[in-house]
């Protein structure tokens, strides 16, 4: 992987001593010429230089040092994959530095910003925002991995997940090879390619894109509760609702419990992800189960030991199932 740019460079390329760059960098610069600040600045800003937040010391062991940002710290699978990539991390002597980035543009740039800073061995995105500041550190660097949400267009990284649009295809062929009527896509922002990926399969499974509902929400309890309670006192008509994820799913069926409908007489429902609570909690949820486990060990294999092709080329599909329980 490319190492990143370090105090030694700037010095290089702005003809100044390393001593001088790192006085600016260290909070020294009422010492320093404006002249030779802006020549600091300028070099830094060239090579992408961040300075790093911990001491000399740390930095040495910088490169056991892996960023994972997640979308969501209260999505359950989102957690369980944070804790695969984890375990496997440790089974190769490097350590995780877990972030939520909360679905927030913002909070996601200043964190990749921090993870500049730690000289992080890789960057793990699970669900990452198409940003300038992305953008521009996937072109500087080699180590950003992207994980359920793929790069967009333009950012040539490798990909870690799910095939959304065969997962999707395969729960709209299920429901048409079951007769199910009044089909609802419940799925998650379209600007996000899991959520597109995803309906668009269902309804190429289902063979008939005018009869499916499109509703868009967030990947939430609270999304899936207002979505589906306004869905399902629109009308009558018994429904048949796949949920971009296993979260929605259960704010639908609150939403229709306090109704008083029952699953699967009076709402079909089905899942996405098969989240560890199911087996506990929702034993009645048919789901695409995706294993959370395999996501760790794949990760890992790309943060130690890149292939001889071109490391950004590389995407690693993990498998997926119908998990049919009592509610689809």
């Amino acid at each position: 992987m490319t190492k990143p740019p370090t105090v030694h460079d700037v010095a290089r390329l702005s003809g100044l001593s390393t001593a001088t760059v790192s006085r600016y960098f260290g909070g020294k610069a009422d010492a320093i010429a404006p002249e030779t600040i802006e020549k600091v600045k300028k070099a830094a800003e060239a090579l992408g230089y961040t300075p790093s937040e911990i001491g000399r010391s740390l930095r040495l062991a910088r490169s056991r040092v892996v960023v994972m940002m997640v979308p969501d710290a209260t999505n359950h699978f989102t957690a369980d994959v944070a804790a695969s990539v984890e375990n496997a991390l440790k089974e190769v002597g490097l350590s995780m530095v877990l972030a939520n980035a909360s679905e927030d543009a913002e909070q996601q740039d200043r964190l990749l910003v921090d993870a500049q800073g730690l000289r992080a061995r890789a960057i793990v995105l699970q669900g990452a925002i198409d940003t300038p500041r992305l953008r521009e550190i996937c072109a500087r660097q080699n180590n950003v991995i992207f994980v359920n949400r793929r790069p967009a267009d333009g950012i040539v990284a490798p990909y870690v997940g799910v095939d959304n649009y065969a997962a999707g295809f395969a729960v709209g062929k299920h429901f048409a090879e079951r007769g199910y009527q009044n089909c609802v896509a419940l799925h998650g922002p379209k600007n996000y390619s899991g959520s597109t990926e995803r309906l668009d399969g269902f309804i190429a499974g289902l063979g008939n894109s005018r009869g499916v509902q499109q509703i868009e929400g967030n990947y939430t309890m609270e999304s899936g509760y207002e979505r589906g309670r306004e869905l399902l006192t629109s009308s009558n008509a018994k429904r048949s609702i796949f949920c971009g994820n296993d979260m929605i799913a259960y704010g639908v069926y609150r939403a229709a419990l306090e109704l008083g409908l029952r699953v699967p007489e009076d709402l079909i429902l089905m899942g996405f992800d098969d989240n560890r609570l199911n087996e506990w909690l929702a034993p009645w949820l048919s789901t695409v189960s995706v294993p959370a486990t395999d996501f760790g060990p794949a990760i890992a294999r790309l943060v130690v030991h890149p292939p001889n092709a071109p490391f950004a080329s590389q995407n690693i599909l993990v498998p997926f199932k119908l998990n049919f329980r009592g509610s689809a």
